[in-house]
């Protein structure tokens, strides 16, 4: 498994998400590690890669913890662009969009590959069923 792959198990009393997402590492002017998760839209930074893995982690969680508590998550997915076959509510099939179309769609995306040497890793995403 990729160093550049977040995985994890996040519950809280709304619901349960397994997830592996494809992550961007780079490294700005200023010498700040960043990680980046296109598919969500969602970044951390710090020092040092490890320091930038850790709070892309509180942020995913805060993101997972606040759409679950909301019940927005099969809309905010949506509107990112992921495919939801089934009902928002009761979704039987979550499908990422492309990289290429994030990239074409996102210009801070498109600016991450055009002006930094990134590392990258590819790996499906898991949502809960329910989002």
């Amino acid at each position: 498994m990729s160093k550049y792959l977040f995985e994890g198990d996040y519950s809280n009393k709304s619901g349960n998400v397994k997830v592996k997402l494809f992550l961007v590492h780079f490294i700005d002017e200023g010498g700040i590690h960043f990680i980046y998760s296109p598919h969500l839209d969602l970044s951390g930074y710090g020092n040092t890669e490890a320091d930038a893995k850790e709070s892309f982690k509180i942020v995913f969680e805060d993101f997972v913890d606040y759409t679950l508590k909301k019940k927005t998550i099969g809309k905010v997915l949506k509107s990112l662009g992921w495919k939801l076959k089934g009902t928002m509510k009761r979704p039987k099939n979550i499908v990422a969009p492309s990289i290429t179309s994030i990239i074409g769609k996102n210009d801070y995306v498109s600016e991450i590959f055009d002006k930094y040497p990134v590392n990258t890793f590819h790996q499906e995403v898991g949502i809960p069923t329910y989002a």
